[in-house]
């Protein structure tokens, strides 16, 4: 079994790091890693070759067993159970090794940004450096002109902010259903390439397979999870169990099955649920049918999608944009 480099201290220097999730305790955490994620993934699970999309559950420094997600060439997630002492522990392991452990507001928008006229065009500069998602561009640089426009008595919509927020910091995507109905066949389709191992037999994919992927301007940390099924096999059994911890935190649940399967059991109501092959038969109960396999309904899957995370009333909206907490501090 594939074990963490303890005995030497891997210089990983030239990553970042920053804890995503909230610092009370929850099913799991995310530690978003950014720069040389290689190095850091290698060393962290003792696993070699990590090529972008790979998602694997592993052994974290030997501290706990959790995903860790290569979403992009230069990002990386790693995802442990959500105990404080185990993130801090987790945290302590890569710091000690080189990782910088960054915070949102660690630096402050106009020392980044000096050549701004105000703190609003130096908010929104930051924001477009960051921003993952193509929509998000021209709606950040109108923002320093509608706060600066904005009533002194202006309320920002904190509900809409969180949506819009979403163009910013990639939304978690998960689809879940049950094994051999398509999903690793969709998630491949999306990207464009192969993901993950995609065959006619239940429990192929055992394995996550994670991605950032573009759904028409909006991009996601897409997750495509195993078939959710009972199974004797403790390896599985522990798949599942973290497969329900993402479903429980993502932004978005795809509920997906086929003509043949029931839709899954899950612990919170999915956002969408589709029902894939109809080009081989079409179950007439979800809210959206698809053929992964030919490409039928993909298109307006994804817009259904993309609307759905981030709706476009709240794009037209000419309100200003909350997209940054230090709006509000009037200094």
């Amino acid at each position: 079994m594939a074990s963490a480099d303890t005995s030497i201290m891997t210089d990983m220097s030239d990553c970042r790091m920053l804890v995503a999730t909230s610092s009370q305790p929850g099913a799991i955490a995310i530690l978003q890693l950014d720069g040389d994620v290689t190095t850091v993934l290698e060393a962290v699970t003792g696993i070699a070759r990590w090529p972008a999309g790979v998602a694997r559950l592993a052994s974290l420094a030997e501290i706990d067993r959790g995903l860790a997600v290569r979403l992009t060439d230069t990002v990386a997630q790693l995802m442990p159970h959500g105990g404080p002492r185990v993130v801090q522990r987790l945290v302590a392991w890569l710091v000690d090794r080189g990782v910088e452990l960054v915070a949102p507001d660690d630096i402050a928008p106009q020392q980044l940004f000096p050549e701004a006229v105000d703190r609003f065009e130096a908010m929104a500069m930051a924001a477009v450096a960051r921003a993952a998602s193509p929509l998000a561009v021209d709606l950040l640089l109108d923002q320093p002109r509608r706060w600066r426009d904005a009533p002194s008595d202006h309320t920002a919509d904190t509900d809409r902010a969180r949506r819009l927020n979403r163009l910013i910091d990639p939304p978690l995507v998960v689809v879940a259903g049950p094994a051999n109905v398509g999903k690793s066949t969709l998630s491949n389709t999306l990207v464009g390439r192969s993901m993950s191992i995609a065959a006619d037999q239940a429990g192929t994919t055992r394995d996550y397979t994670s991605g950032r992927i573009d759904l028409a301007g909006v991009v996601v940390d897409w997750h495509d999870t195993p078939g959710l099924r009972e199974s004797s096999d403790p390896i599985e059994v522990e798949s599942v169990e973290i497969a329900l911890a993402l479903i429980a935190r993502a932004d978005m649940v795809i509920a997906l099955t086929d003509h043949l399967q029931p839709w899954p059991v899950l612990p919170r109501q999915p956002d969408l649920r589709v029902a894939n092959k109809c080009d081989l038969g079409d179950r007439g109960d979800g809210d959206i049918s698809i053929s992964a396999a030919t490409g039928a309904g993909i298109a307006e899957f994804v817009v259904a999608v993309r609307d759905l995370l981030v709706p476009p009333q709240d794009i037209t909206n000419p309100d200003p944009w909350l997209f940054d907490r230090r709006l509000l501090d009037p200094s």
